[in-house]
């Protein structure tokens, strides 16, 4: 479980066990799941959260099936094909994030084991607000899904504009 002051990364279990108190501070939670899976057992939820589900497939898969330059129509087709994060996901988090992290003192990313694309969001959201990104991607407990944090940094980048 960790990452910086504000922003923990947590595996499914962590998170569960966790909720079996309420949350005693403002907490924001986003919560993945792999798409025909069931989202976290909370007994208490947090005050923000924001529940996606998708699998934890990476730019390998994407590539081998369409090359380097796919259209928007093949690459809406792979994503669906492997239940890869799509940019609306991508969105929703960019938008959840803009929403609560003023509002919120703990920033929890959570997936199945905390690993891969919870640390991918994490790492998204800290190379967005200082350039600290990097530190996820260094870390030798996490291996960012590096299709996750691309999608997760560029709609974070948009929703400056």
């Amino acid at each position: 479980m960790g990452y910086n002051r504000k922003i923990i990364i947590m595996s499914r279990n962590v998170i569960e066990r966790l909720a079996d108190r309420p949350f005693d501070i403002p907490t924001a939670l986003i919560s993945i799941a792999d798409a025909d899976c069931d989202f976290a057992a909370l007994t208490n939820k947090p005050q923000f959260i924001l529940q996606l589900a998708f699998d934890d497939v990476d730019n390998d898969e994407f590539i081998d099936e369409l090359g380097e330059n796919p259209t928007i129509e093949e690459k809406c087709r792979v994503e669906e094909k492997y239940n890869i994060i799509t940019d609306e996901q991508a969105g929703q988090i960019a938008v959840f994030y803009n929403e609560v992290w003023d509002k919120s003192d703990v920033f929890i990313c959570q997936c199945e084991y905390g690993q891969s694309r919870s640390a991918a969001v994490a790492a998204a959201i800290m190379e967005y607000r200082d350039r600290s990104g990097i530190e996820i991607f260094a870390h030798d407990n996490y291996c960012p899904n590096k299709l996750v944090f691309r999608k997760v940094f560029e709609a974070l980048n948009k929703t400056e504009m």
